[in-house]
């Protein structure tokens, strides 16, 4: 036993019988050998030294929480590593410098993860890398294969890559992160598609000139290729399908989403299309997604809208849903902005299409900025409401932001023989045009049917089917009760063409000076 191995042996001594640690609760590895393997336990004390066999580096590797370095045996000085990466098998490595001779201490008083540790000294042979995608795997598809990845078991370097298909080479830049080596071919391999250079079944070959240890030139590998070089073969698929138009996305200049579409509108149906033909039953998946990843106690909205592949084309069907902020996350504020995903398209050869998306290669994704709609919807009635309804005279309902309802028909509810009874003059019987004086408002015209309601009785006029594009019940709001029977409208008319008189929206006498939908000498005006 050397010097250094007493002193160890001797301050640990010590060290345990001061410590309220006991010795059998911690693991000691004694003095560390290259090349063995060590196990330790999660959330026990693990120990042991290394006495340096040459000058130079050593490697030590963790699969559970580092076994951090230290150069006296009380633990109190850290030694800071040269280089620290992600060994091929996701393992910690760590790299320190080491002196003939000298003693380095291993120890963690209170590891949070247990695992397996090994150091390496001197030269370790250069393995035969980690290769993703694997060549000789199926075809290799630029819709998923945005870059090939190699993974050493060290740190290396490389001098040159060279990528070849029939006539079309290129040599390849490379990014080297310690024992990662990334090949970003996408866009050349592209290029070569769209310039007709590479089609479907050809064979592309990658050859990696120069491969040797990043911290000891003289350390090459032999994969049978030569002496640091290695060549890899792949067979390419065919050029993915590409998104050729898109249609209520931001993209496409759709920038808001809103908190509802009406049912039978193309404003709430978001359409991707492609240059190819679709497989049918690919099944896409779609996720429309609201809330605060910050804040998930008061969680988040998921929905599947539905959607539907035909041709070229798929089409995410938004309409006839109320997606209301304080219903969608109750207790949320509204938050800015909602996100569409689209997954899994896939075209006729079986090939996901392209989405040009390196993170997530299988899905498009869309953020919408968030627009809850809200409109003031108001009417105004001729006749006048209260009066008498006559039939066969002429209807006039006059709907502040008209043009974003829809609706079936004018429905009137009646007393007939002291029964309810119901009359509807379908909406294709109507006529209608904005006013002139409010481009906001639109004038609806019918003729008033004969009823022959009982006398005196009242009659509810309304709209069947009434939607709006707020996504609201705005019933309440286009609505009016008249009489029936054979007096007063001679009246009401006189009334209404009063040059002094001004009514608000409900027929009722108004100040001049009131707010809100004004009545006067049969003309409306809006006071704000």
């Amino acid at each position: 036993m050397n010097i250094a191995s007493i002193k160890y042996l001797i301050v640990a001594a010590v060290a345990a019988a001061t410590s309220s640690i006991s010795a059998q609760t911690m693991t000691d590895w004694g003095e560390i050998m290259s090349g063995t393997v060590y196990e330790y336990e999660a959330k026990t004390p693990v120990a042991g030294f290394y006495v340096a066999s040459s000058t130079g580096q050593i490697r030590c590797y963790s699969t559970g929480a580092p076994i951090n370095a230290y150069s006296d045996a009380e633990h109190n000085v850290p030694i800071e590593s040269a280089d620290s990466y992600y060994g091929p098998e996701g393992e910690k490595v760590r790299l320190y410098p080491t002196v003939q001779g000298e003693t380095i201490y291993f120890y963690n008083n209170y590891p949070l993860d247990g695992g397996t540790f090994r150091l390496a000294d001197g030269t370790e042979e250069i393995t035969m890398p980690t290769i993703s995608p694997a060549p000789g795997n199926g075809e290799i598809s630029m819709s998923e294969d945005y870059s090939l990845l190699l993974v050493f078991n060290i740190p290396v370097k490389i001098s040159k890559c060279k990528m070849e298909s029939g006539s079309a080479s290129a040599e390849m830049p490379l990014t080297i992160t310690h024992s990662s080596v990334a090949v970003n071919w996408h866009s050349t391999l592209m290029d070569w598609y769209e310039t007709g250079k590479i089609k479907g079944g050809d064979v592309m070959t990658l050859t990696f000139t120069g491969i040797r240890d990043e911290y000891d030139s003289l350390n090459r590998p032999d994969y049978g290729d030569g002496l640091g070089k290695l060549i890899l073969r792949f067979t390419l698929a065919a050029e993915p399908a590409r998104l050729t138009e898109q249609y209520q996305t931001p993209q496409s200049g759709t920038a808001d989403f809103l908190s509802y579409y009406l049912p039978d509108g193309d404003e709430g149906v978001v359409r991707l299309v492609f240059n190819r033909e679709l497989q049918p039953d690919c099944e896409p998946e779609v996720i429309l997604q609201y809330g605060d990843p910050d804040n998930l106690e008061l969680g988040l909205y998921i929905e599947n809208p539905p959607v539907s592949v035909s041709g070229h084309a798929v089409e995410v069907d938004l309409r006839g849903v109320k997606r209301l902020p304080e219903e969608m996350v109750p207790g949320l504020a509204v938050q800015p902005t909602i996100s569409l995903r689209i997954s899994g398209i896939k075209s006729n050869d079986g090939q996901y299409v392209l989405t040009g998306n390196v993170a997530s290669p299988y899905t498009f994704e869309y953020i919408y900025s968030f627009r809850t709609l809200s409109y003031s919807i108001a009417a105004d009635w001729y006749p006048l409401p209260g009066s008498e309804l006559k039939g066969g005279e002429n209807m006039e309902i006059w709907v502040l932001n008209g043009n974003r309802i829809k609706f079936d028909s004018v429905d009137f509810t009646f007393m007939k023989n002291l029964e309810y009874q119901n009359f509807s003059i379908p909406y294709q019987q109507l006529s209608s045009y904005p006013d002139p004086d409010y481009p906001e408002a639109m004038i609806f015209n019918l003729t008033a049917p004969e009823l022959d309601a009982d006398s005196n009785s009242d009659i509810a006029v309304s709209f069947g089917g009434l939607q709006c594009a707020d996504g609201l019940d705005h019933t309440q709001d286009i609505y009016v009760r008249y009489r029936s029977g054979s007096t007063g409208v001679t009246e009401a008319a006189a009334e209404s063409d009063d040059t002094g008189a001004w009514y608000d929206i409900n027929g009722r006498p108004a100040a001049r000076d009131s707010r809100g939908i004004l009545i006067h000498n049969g003309k409306k005006t809006i006071s704000r």
